[in-house]
């Protein structure tokens, strides 16, 4: 309830900005405020200002995460190096003990996808793993379709539709590895990524979960190149950041590497929000334990081809994380939490901001462009500043994403030549998450729908 007060009075506050503070200096009831309260006088008005300082952080942020996600590189850099060297020499690296791994698979209605799924899962280049898969109650063929891969170790479990945290958590109570690996049914995993996982566990006793690397697979077409590129810039890039911090916010569904024992205490996958991968990312990070990002895991999984099951699979999410930020907000700016207490979360509040946010400047930056027709000469300083802050940041964005691809374990130069659409893409993707928002004060029902499934290869 507090959380929406919040977004609903920071509306409010957008709304009455966007309303008074773009009106020209000359018009009367704008001097009669600015005399009432004292206001000094600006060359440039109060809304442009506002804005000029909204980008600045958006600026900061982003050489923030460029400047992070750099020293991640160079660290896995050096990790590789020394993974590789102690390879050669010792023929076996430098992990010593491999824990045994479960690989859970919840499954509704995948019959399309689930045994091209399980059949990557059989092809890893690691000792010892299991491979659980959950049938969540589904009407088609996907049982049948598991239960094939029975003879070669697989484990298939049926039960009535509880959703896919019930799956997942029905999963964990029948493993018998150290980390559970959540896989969703319409992805596949890297052959060597379970080896990437082990590693990172292995060098940090306080980590509770890992979050792997997910790519598109197949990304063509404009939608799906674009989400490709989404996911290598503003979502793996963000996770290189907050991974150097240790408080990578959202495990994902696709690859998600958990400590059992850390699942036992925390209580299991909620099934109370949209986003269960990051209500249980939050429930580890809470109980104190580290939860960082491994670029070298790979996960290739399917991304909506249309409009409509994009819009579909977005709302869920867009949807889930206010969901769960309300849940926990003993941990804003609280020191108890360390650096997810002080960064991660509040950053991801402003995630969810953001979308307010930049409706306030586009709003500022058409009403500029108006004052500066209707006024000019008067009215130009507001529209000439505006302008250049915002064509520096989205420069920014585009230098960033370029970045973001460079560094990237499998860079694709696809990503790099649509990098300039990602501003048009963003512009989409607020209009999406504002709606978003919008549905989530307003407390309207929402079902867990997902996109059309194509096989995998």
């Amino acid at each position: 309830m507090l959380m929406k007060s919040g977004i609903s009075l920071l509306s409010a506050i957008v709304l009455v900005l966007s309303l008074m503070l773009v009106v020209p200096a000359q018009a009367s009831i704008l001097g009669d405020v600015r005399e009432q309260f004292k206001v000094p006088e600006f060359e440039f008005s109060i809304a442009t200002l506002l804005a000029i300082a909204m980008i600045s952080i958006l600026i900061f942020r982003l050489a923030s995460f460029g400047f992070l996600s750099f020293v991640y590189t160079f660290l896995t850099f050096i990790d590789s190096l020394f993974y590789f060297i102690g390879t050669f020499v010792k023929k076996k690296g430098k992990i010593e003990k491999f824990p045994k791994m479960s690989i859970i698979i919840p499954a509704y209605n995948e019959e399309v996808t689930v045994a091209s799924s399980i059949k990557s899962m059989l092809n890893l280049n690691y000792p010892d793993y299991e491979v659980i898969v959950i049938d969540d109650g589904s009407s088609d063929n996907t049982f049948n379709e598991a239960s094939k891969y029975l003879e070669k170790g697989v484990k298939v479990i049926s039960q009535k539709n509880t959703g896919k945290p019930g799956a997942i958590n029905t999963g964990i109570k029948n493993a018998s590895g150290e980390i559970v690996i959540t896989v969703d049914a319409d992805s596949k995993l890297h052959p060597d990524a379970l080896t990437w996982i082990a590693r990172r566990f292995s060098r940090n006793p306080h980590l509770g979960a890992v979050a792997g690397n997910v790519k598109i697979d197949k990304p063509t077409g404009l939608l799906k190149t674009l989400q490709s590129l989404e996911y290598t810039t503003s979502i793996n890039l963000i996770r290189k950041s907050q991974s150097v911090l240790h408080c990578v916010m959202i495990v994902p569904g696709a690859i998600a590497a958990l400590k059992t024992k850390v699942l036992h205490e925390v209580g299991y996958f909620p099934s109370d929000t949209f986003a269960e991968d990051f209500d249980i990312t939050m429930k580890i990070l809470q109980a104190g334990y580290h939860v960082e990002y491994e670029s070298r895991a790979i996960a290739f999984t399917q991304a909506p081809e249309s409009i409509e099951d994009f819009m579909k699979q977005r709302r869920r999410w867009y949807r889930g994380i206010p969901q769960v930020l309300s849940k926990y907000q003993g941990m804003y700016f609280n020191p108890k939490y360390g650096a997810a207490g002080i960064f991660g979360v509040p950053l991801m509040w402003l995630g969810v901001s953001s979308y307010l946010l930049n409706m306030f400047l586009l709003f500022i930056l058409l009403a500029d462009t108006y004052n500066f027709i209707a006024h000019f000469p008067s009215s130009s300083h507001d529209l000439y500043l505006l302008t250049s802050g915002m064509l520096a940041y989205w420069a920014l964005t585009i230098g960033i994403s370029v970045y973001a691809v460079l560094i990237d374990p499998m860079p694709k130069i696809r990503e790099i030549i649509a990098s300039p659409l990602c501003l048009f893409y963003n512009v989409f993707i607020d209009g999406v998450g504002l709606m978003a928002l919008i549905e989530e004060l307003l407390s309207i029902a929402m079902r867990w729908e997902k996109p059309k499934r194509e096989e995998l290869e």
